[in-house]
């Protein structure tokens, strides 16, 4: 990955709404981000991660930066900047790890700084744990010493009862099946939604279940949630509550508190409340403080903000134009999604096994029933996981040079319940007893694994085993978003012939898909 430059970072952050607006860039701009925040006390660049930490990829990324005592984030909350101590609060509140609750009570107890307090206070409600509940319990909002005071007292009295709310017990709800019919849109990864159609027309779904597909969705109106969680190839599972919404308005949010009663009240056993999060999708749009408006207008007794005890998430999704309408879907988390239970360790590069499922689907008619199956650079072994799930294979062997990789690919085959066998090797060092009928492979991208003159090496000499590795009628599946480099080495090579390639989307690349035969 190239990352973005010291200046660039210091330039897009000191732009009005700077944080919000490189949000879009966050995987360029994370690495010099926080480097100006642990090394300059960059306040900015605080508020730009704790903006990153409410999406989970990003927030495993920052703890796995973050010492093991979390020094970073409580020496910010002592920072002389009040700037900085409100952000590095946010940053804490986004992370939500009981552990913080002594040190943000600690820096509350000290903070004279009214517009810094309603941050502390949300931090110890995310925070969660008994010592966080019991010191909010007994805490008083001083009362403001003068007029322009009242905002703040209003901004703590409000962010008071925030917190409490996060942190009431709220009850869990067991799913138990849906008794109506719910239109749902499932999501194949971007050109794949053929892999997708054809994982529902072998599922029990029937065929008048499915209402339509437009690019890379398939709309169905179903009860058989379960037949559902079967999509491999599926990348999410989203209910439409509300297109087109305009958010200002209290009627779609109003309608959005009803879906999410009204579902619970068809499908789970138990009763209100009800705990929901909201994640905001777009591009340059405020989150915090449509987040919060939202929630201003959804909450009740019966429908609680609580992000992190919630088992419903309304997700909005806004467009380049309108900052105000927004196509909200609701994602239930009491559905039990078991499709990858078994990715108990990943590495940076790792495909994702939605993807991984349906790069193979795409590919599934240059597949052999019990084929013998290799990937020389099988990272975590997802795609030999998904290869076996998708067809029964003979043998499955995976090649990493890394001992980790291999550590890990072992421990999620384990879980799987997979026959593959996994060898740590260099990929043009290793040869094979005998030939595979496939060779599947997540190719280096030259981003977060290594560079693309390593890969002009890398992607020669994988080119040049494929004969000694491949049977005759044998097929390699390659993925990479180096793919002018890809096509350019096989015209090189006059024993490879390319019979098809397609273009996917990943994490904001464009990688592609090769289907390569011997010829």
């Amino acid at each position: 990955m190239i990352h973005m430059s010291r200046e660039r970072v210091i330039k897009a952050l000191s732009e009005p709404n700077g944080p919000e607006k490189l949000v879009s860039k966050a995987d360029q701009a994370i690495e010099p981000a926080w480097e100006l925040f642990i090394k300059e006390n960059n306040a900015q660049a605080c508020s730009f991660l704790a903006r990153l930490a409410k999406q989970k990829k990003y927030r495993q990324m920052i703890e796995n930066k973050l010492s093991r005592g979390r020094s970073e984030l409580y020496a910010a909350l002592e920072s002389g900047d009040a700037k900085l101590r409100k952000n590095a609060a946010r940053l804490i509140g986004a992370l939500s790890a009981p552990c913080d609750a002594d040190n943000l009570i600690e820096a509350l107890e000290k903070e004279h700084t009214r517009f810094v307090r309603p941050s502390i206070i949300l931090a110890l409600g995310s925070a969660g744990g008994d010592r966080a509940k019991s010191y909010l319990a007994s805490y008083k909002v001083a009362a403001p010493g003068d007029e322009s005071e009242k905002r703040h007292f209003a901004d703590e009295t409000e962010a008071l009862m925030t917190a409490k709310r996060r942190l009431a017990s709220l009850p869990k709800h067991e799913f138990a099946g849906l008794k109506t019919e719910y239109e749902f849109e499932l999501r194949a990864p971007d050109r794949l939604v053929g892999s997708l159609l054809y994982d529902i027309e072998e599922s029990a779904l029937d065929e008048a279940d499915i209402i339509d597909h437009r690019g890379n969705c398939v709309f169905v109106k179903t009860k058989a949630v379960q037949e559902l969680l079967k999509l491999r190839s599926m990348s999410a599972m989203l209910m439409p509550v509300a297109a087109k919404a305009d958010i200002t308005k209290p009627a779609a949010l109003l309608y959005c508190r009803r879906f999410i009663k009204d579902f619970f009240a068809d499908s789970c056993s138990g009763l209100p409340p009800y705990g929901y999060r909201i994640e905001i999708k777009g591009e340059n749009v405020d989150r915090a403080a449509i987040s919060k408006a939202m929630a201003a207008v959804i909450d009740s007794d019966e429908v609680v903000n609580s992000p992190s005890d919630y088992e419903i998430e309304l997700i909005a999704e806004f467009g380049k134009k309108d900052k105000n309408t927004a196509d909200i879907y609701a994602r239930p988390t009491v559905f039990a999604d078991k499709r990858f239970e078994y990715r108990v360790g990943a590495l940076p590069a790792s495909i994702h096994p939605a993807t991984a499922a349906a790069v193979l689907r795409y590919a599934i008619e240059h597949m052999k029933v019990n084929a013998r199956v290799l990937d020389p650079c099988c990272g975590s072994g997802t795609l030999l996981i998904e290869r076996e799930k998708l067809a029964p294979v003979s043998s499955s062997t995976g090649v990493d040079i890394a001992h980790k990789a291999i550590d890990i690919a072992r421990m999620n085959a384990e879980r799987a319940g997979s026959s593959a066998k996994f060898i740590c090797n260099d990929m043009l060092r290793f040869e094979a007893k005998r030939p595979y009928d496939e060779v599947i492979a997540n190719l280096p991208f030259g981003n977060r694994v290594g560079t693309h003159q390593a890969n002009e090496k890398l992607y020669a000499g994988l080119l040049d085993k494929l004969p000694q590795w491949l049977n005759e009628d044998g097929v390699a599946i390659l993925y990479t978003m180096e793919f002018t480099l890809l096509k350019k080495l096989i015209r090189e090579r006059p024993g490879l012939k390319l019979v098809t390639e397609t273009r996917t989307e990943a994490g904001g690349l464009m990688p592609g898909i090769f289907i390569i035969k011997l010829k």
